[in-house]
């Protein structure tokens, strides 16, 4: 019974304990827990032989027969030696029955995908304590953006500096399995170049996030809580994370501080934001010019610590991010 951290997950997903049979993957991207599910049930199914066969289960599977996990697990599949068995948790993946069919041995491997689940979470808890189990949460950082990004494009025989990447980053959403396919796409929109350009990513990568995540951050910085509200509401809508627009926020709000930092110790303002990287938009860079000095570097200083420690909190209470965001953006607002 192991309850991984998130810094241990991509150790385990390379050489996973034979003894473990049953894996909770869990945790707010989505994208990254079904990649993580996918990449898993494969080495699984090496581990138990060639001709494994992978399940996937959800709840409509459950409504049309209740016993139905019950069944896979307890049984040998017609033709292959064993399977592996892929459920995304839903209302009808209740904890007790599971617990208790997890109690008897099988042949048969379960990978349960979920959302983000609290610590309390009765999923998460029977996972933890299992024997021959495992609970491994998935927290996308700009490390595993990064890796994905270098993998994709050397894969297409592609290369990209540090300030493209940078831009590149920037650009991309919250969620993992979208990220993937937008830089998929990004490396054959540039088939037969030897690199990726800033114009290629312009052509190409997620202009409907980029604008949504700069609408957001730009309220935010501007003091009008209300329209930020309404832009994190629409990013929620839109499958972006709060946790994710608030790192947005971050990163928006240390670019403000380092080039109002370097008026501050002498410098022009307009060169430092020039030297940004990734620099503003140049359709937004007259507003962010204006919010540096609206603000100054003393007070972005003390702004900076307040959106890290509500990152910090929404990490640990995920069902508060909203309050939580919206306490943040009143305090903000207070201070501009």
């Amino acid at each position: 019974m192991v309850a991984y951290k998130a810094s241990g997950v991509a150790r385990f997903l390379k050489s996973p304990d034979p003894q473990c049979r049953a894996v909770l993957v869990y945790g707010p991207d989505a994208g990254l827990v079904s990649e993580r599910a996918a990449s898993l049930a494969k080495t699984f199914a090496r581990q138990q032989g060639a001709d494994a066969e992978i399940i996937r289960l959800d709840d409509r599977d459950f409504a049309d027969e209740p016993g139905r996990l019950d069944i896979e697990l307890r049984t040998r599949p017609m033709f292959a030696s064993t399977k592996v068995v892929r459920v995304t948790a839903g209302s009808r993946l209740d904890v007790p029955p599971l617990k208790a069919l997890l109690a008897e041995p099988s042949d048969n491997a379960l990978i349960v995908e979920a959302g983000n689940l609290r610590p309390d979470s009765g999923l998460r808890k029977l996972f933890e304590k299992l024997p021959g189990g495992a609970a491994l949460p998935c927290y996308a950082d700009e490390r595993d953006l990064a890796g994905l990004i270098d993998a994709e494009l050397a894969d297409a025989g592609l290369r990209i500096d540090r300030e493209t990447k940078a831009y590149l980053m920037s650009r991309l959403g919250a969620d993992q399995a979208m990220s993937r396919t937008e830089v998929v796409k990004l490396a054959l929109y540039a088939r037969g170049a030897d690199s990726i350009t800033h114009d290629d990513i312009a052509a190409v990568v997620g202009d409907a996030a980029e604008i949504a995540l700069e609408n957001f951050v730009y309220a935010a910085s501007a003091g009008e809580p209300r329209e930020a509200l309404r832009e994190l509401q629409r990013l929620s809508a839109a499958g972006t994370d709060r946790a994710a627009a608030l790192n947005a926020l971050a990163r928006h709000f240390t670019q403000l501080h380092r080039a109002a930092a370097t008026q501050a110790g002498g410098g022009n303002l307009d060169d430092a934001v020039k030297g940004l990287r990734p620099r503003p938009h140049f359709k937004r860079e007259p507003m962010f010019v204006a919010h540096c000095r609206r603000w100054g570097a003393h007070r972005l200083a003390q702004a900076l610590p307040l959106i890290q420690e509500t990152i910090r909190r929404t990490r640990r209470s995920p069902d508060l991010q909203g309050p939580f965001a919206e306490r943040l953006l009143l305090t903000l607002s207070s201070k501009v």
